[in-house]
């Protein structure tokens, strides 16, 4: 059996992820077969890639990383008007549909779109025919009736969904959205996910906006309606902060730059003794490698001079510790003799630190050496 010629494609998808799955189904495709030739992350990516790539058709999502996939869609038709765009988003506000036909696009299509559907719409689109999501052809109809985005109705609750309608009352009454939750039983997840839906299509950003929206289409309603509860106004106002929060607030960011102020002035004082208990150290073993002791008698000049001060090389140590070092030579009985080195210092806290190196003598030669700090 011959197979057909491939229908190439470029997929333009900032999601690495969404990428990967529309390639796992386009490759389950029969005749003709789909060929993902390129992938792109942005605009310039997108038109760069659809001139040296010459695709049948552009898969293209409308939000990308350096604006919207509607200025790649414009500018790849503007130089290959034989290629055929099928925009696949997520959203479907009247405004991006609104955008897409404008823009040229010859389908747009919902990400919920099953396998088998999104391979047929390729395969339309790529024949020539335009393609629409069910949910989305009402508005294009709507759109070019009223003769552009400006003829809307005036009601944008309209495009809510039920469910969406409901979390939005409750927004408007104040809820929070846990709250919001437990009144129509989802989790605070899901009720965050409606939010986004629902500000997208009321194209807000901030829940007051949406609730002052929500209460300026009731029936016979104003935001700054007398009958309008408080707890309404206050919600459709910009929203703000009680004192108590704010110094709740403030008593947790003091705590924390508190603790954190703590904790790095120990691990600076850690930092500091571990330092100063290696030089002390250092500084007594290079006292015994000094003396070179090789005779008893030698060892009993030394012990007839008494406590003796050792000289040390303060640039060898941090710059505000300042060392002193004695040695002192002890009997331990008749034929063995104690060479004790004492090395004191302030640390950074102030308090003074002590390390001692403890070596004995015998008169047959080394007996053994202990080293102790505290």
């Amino acid at each position: 059996m011959t197979v057909s010629h491939p229908i190439r494609i470029l997929v333009v998808e900032d999601s690495a992820l969404v990428r990967e799955g529309i390639r796992t189904v386009l490759a389950t495709a029969g005749d003709p077969p789909l060929q993902i030739v390129g992938e792109a992350g942005t605009n310039a990516e997108a038109v760069a890639a659809c001139a040296r790539l010459k695709p049948d058709v552009v898969l293209l999502d409308i939000r990308l990383p350096d604006g919207s996939g509607f200025t790649a869609c414009r500018a790849m038709l503007q130089h290959h008007p034989e290629l055929r765009v099928l925009v696949l988003t997520s959203h479907s506000n009247d405004s991006f549909v609104y955008e897409a036909v404008n823009a040229g696009a010859h389908g747009y299509l919902m990400k919920e779109i099953d396998p088998a559907g999104l391979i047929q719409a390729v395969r339309d689109v790529a024949a020539g025919r335009s393609i629409l999501a069910p949910d989305v052809t009402e508005r294009v109809l709507q759109l070019l009736r009223g003769g552009g985005e400006g003829a809307r109705t005036g009601d944008d609750l309209a495009a809510l969904s039920p469910q969406e309608h409901r979390v939005l009352a409750l927004v408007a009454e104040g809820l929070t959205n846990k709250q919001v939750g437990q009144q129509l039983n989802l989790s605070e997840n899901t009720v965050k996910n409606y939010l986004i839906n629902v500000f997208e299509k009321l194209q807000v950003k901030r829940r007051a906006q949406a609730a002052a929206l929500y209460v300026q289409q009731q029936p016979g309603r104003h935001a700054y309606d007398p009958d309008t509860s408080p707890a309404v106004r206050r919600r459709t106002q910009d929203a703000g902060f009680s004192l108590v929060e704010v110094m709740i607030a403030a008593m947790v960011l003091v705590l924390g730059i508190t603790t954190a102020i703590t904790t790095l002035q120990r691990g600076l004082q850690a930092l500091d003794s571990a330092r100063n208990y290696s030089y002390a150290a250092h500084l007594m073993q290079n006292e015994l490698e000094r003396l070179r002791l090789k005779s008893w008698s030698q060892i009993e000049t030394l012990q007839a001079a008494g406590e003796t001060t050792v000289d040390t090389d303060d640039t060898a140590s941090s710059a505000r510790t300042v060392f002193t070092c004695t040695r002192v030579i002890t009997d331990v009985k008749a034929d063995m003799k104690q060479i004790t080195l004492i090395s004191n210092w302030s640390g950074m806290d102030g308090r003074v630190q002590t390390a001692r190196f403890i070596t004995r003598y015998a008169k047959s030669g080394l007996y053994d050496y202990f080293y102790t700090a505290h």
